[in-house]
C-alpha cells in the first residue's frame, strides 16, 4: 500500500473517531495526516511528509485551544447570568461558611462569599457566582 493511502486512511479514521468526540480536536490532527498524504502524493520524502503532519496537527491543535478558550468565557458568563443575584434559601447549615440551599426546585451546596459574615438567623441569601455547581452567595 502506498504511503500516502496510510496517511489519508487514517485522517479518516481520525474524523469518524472526532463525530463521538465532538472536540475538535482530532478533526485538526486529520487535517495534518491528510496534508501528509497529499505531500506523499506528491513525492515529498518520510522526513518531510512526518513533518509536515507534525508541524500542521501541532499549528491546528494550538488553534482549535485559543478558540475554545475564548469561546468558553463568554458561554459560561451566559449560563451564569440568570443565576446571579437570584435568592435562595438555607436548608440547613453544614459549617459557619457551608451551607445546603433550596434553589430552582432543588437542594444545592453553597458557600459564603469571602466578604460575607455567616448570620445563621438569616434565612434569604443572594447569589454573588457559581463555581462548578456550587452557589456562592452574599
Amino acid at each position: 500500500m502506498e504511503a500516502y493511502w496510510i496517511w489519508w486512511l487514517a485522517a479518516v479514521v481520525l474524523v469518524i473517531a472526532e463525530m463521538f468526540s465532538g472536540t475538535f480536536y482530532l478533526l485538526a490532527v486529520a487535517v495534518g495526516l491528510a496534508a501528509a498524504g497529499l505531500a506523499a502524493f506528491m513525492g515529498v520524502a518520510w522526513s518531510g511528509q512526518a513533518v509536515m503532519a507534525a508541524l500542521l496537527c501541532s499549528v491546528s491543535v494550538a488553534a482549535i485551544y485559543r478558540w475554545r478558550q475564548k469561546q468558553a468565557k463568554p458561554a459560561q458568563q451566559s449560563h451564569l447570568a440568570y443565576d446571579i443575584g437570584q435568592s435562595v434559601q438555607i436548608a440547613s447549615w453544614t459549617d459557619a461558611r457551608h451551607a445546603r440551599v433550596s434553589y430552582r426546585g432543588a437542594e444545592w451546596d453553597a458557600e459564603l462569599a469571602s466578604v460575607a459574615a455567616c448570620d445563621s438567623a438569616k434565612t434569604t441569601w443572594h447569589i454573588k457566582e457559581m463555581v462548578g455547581s456550587i452557589l456562592i452567595i452574599e
